[in-house]
């Protein structure tokens, strides 16, 4: 009898199976049709069909065989995705893929492209000059917002410098108050540039900032007239909105709603923008959208979605304080290991392990920081943790099948690390 651990792979090969046998059997049918059509004008339907009427028939039919083909191979290449992904978090093994899944442009491309066309987007690898204050202040209402994204005190120090656009924020994953996925427009993120909450009562999440094209310009560029009058919008007070006598922050993370507008998860036309902006190659593209394909496939014939996680079936999880320091090397531990420790709703005391987390399992990383202070995106309120997190450095959301910007760090609990084996060790179990 096969173990709820076995089943969803099972389930998965089954699922894999099945669409290579729908594959070879549509290609059959394609290359038959491939055939002349004159053996089709004089065969069977000739005294029914005018011959016209046959060769519309044949290419219609070779049309739709040739997308349903190509959707059952988007299946069956995910369903061998999914297997291998699957193999690495049964045996611990990291698939945090190597390279970068932006398509970076060279500067000698970034500068003919802005020759030709100066007013395109932007795109991962140019480089841009933040506007002066003054100017980027003629572009706020009285919230110190343009278009719903507020410009926070923290971004003034940037203002003046150069930096390498790292991606398009042409959507987000709109969590905190379950919206999902959110259209926003003209904004992308500085490459290493992060939040360091100095305004927002000292919050530790390091949000990446999201820059509004308004805001930037080409290094060199000519900046806007100097206003007559510049406004006086003091930005620290705009990072407040007191309710009830308590203090509530307001930051881009709790004003993602205000800046964007929902977009529907059952469109394509996202992976497009994602495309041609730049903020994904083809190869990673291809691999979200087979992963998706094959978990809607999967579940349709009864099956779970990739990725599965089991957990304990209580209300309480256990507790660990290790005191991982900044600097010390971890290594995550293995997904059944991380699976011990957590509830019925996937949370270890409160702290959720999300299932993007699961590519880091068996990685080693460096501890960036200890957490313990955040401010709470859906109610603005600066929460602190009884139990500290750990940040660890390049261990960042990859933004699912969905593929979102995003690149925020995930928050850790020290009972889903282990400190890094020495050399010494590591040859041991060699």
């Amino acid at each position: 009898m096969a173990t709820p651990r076995s089943a969803h792979r099972r389930s998965f090969a089954k699922t894999t199976i099945v669409a290579m046998c729908v594959l070879v059997v549509s290609l059959s049918f394609l290359v038959s049709m491939a055939t002349p059509v004159g053996i089709f004008r004089w065969g069977v339907f000739h005294d029914h069909l005018s011959a016209r009427a046959v060769t519309l028939a044949t290419v219609l039919s070779t049309v739709l065989l040739m997308f349903a083909s190509a959707y059952v191979a988007l299946i069956a290449v995910g369903g061998f995705v999914v297997l291998y992904r699957d193999s690495c978090e049964e045996r611990g093994t990291p698939y945090s893929p190597a390279r970068p899944r932006e398509r970076i442009i060279g500067p000698m491309r970034a500068a003919i492209r802005r020759r030709i066309r100066p007013g395109a987007r932007l795109h991962p690898g140019e480089v841009v000059e933040v506007r002066s204050l003054p100017e980027i202040l003629t572009t706020l209402d009285d919230r110190g917002c343009l278009d719903g994204m507020p410009f926070m005190p923290e971004m003034t120090i940037y203002c003046g410098h150069r930096f390498e656009v790292h991606r398009r924020v042409d959507k987000v994953w709109e969590y905190a108050h379950g919206t999902g996925l959110r259209r926003v427009r003209d904004a992308v993120l500085l490459k290493a540039l992060r939040c360091d909450g100095c305004s927002h009562g000292g919050c530790q999440s390091a949000c990446q900032l999201i820059w509004k094209e308004a805001w930037l310009r080409p290094p060199g560029g000519q900046g806007a007239k100097a206003p007559a009058a510049v406004p006086q919008l003091d930005l620290a007070a705009c990072t407040q909105a007191p309710l009830e006598g308590d203090p509530r922050y307001v930051c881009q993370m709790t004003e993602i709603i205000r800046a964007s507008t929902p977009l529907s998860g059952r469109s394509l036309r996202h992976y497009w923008r994602d495309l041609s902006g730049g903020n994904v190659r083809l190869a990673p593209l291809l691999v979200a959208l087979s992963i998706r394909a094959f978990n809607g496939m999967n579940w349709r014939l009864g099956g779970a979605p990739w990725p599965v996680l089991k957990p304990l079936q209580s209300d309480s999880s256990p507790h660990v304080e290790v005191g991982f320091q900044p600097g010390q090397w971890v290594q995550v531990k293995s997904k059944h290991a991380i699976e011990e420790t957590l509830n019925r709703k996937l949370c270890n005391r409160g702290l959720e392990f999300g299932t993007d987390m699961l590519f880091c399992c068996g990685g080693s990383y460096r501890v960036a920081a200890r957490v313990d202070r955040i401010v709470n995106e859906r109610t603005g309120e600066l929460l602190t943790f009884k139990t500290p997190s750990i940040v660890l450095e390049n261990a960042n959301a990859n933004g699912g099948t969905v593929l979102t910007p995003q690149n925020e760090y995930f928050f850790w609990r020290e009972i889903w690390l282990k400190p890094e084996p020495s050399l010494e060790e590591q040859e041991c179990v060699r």
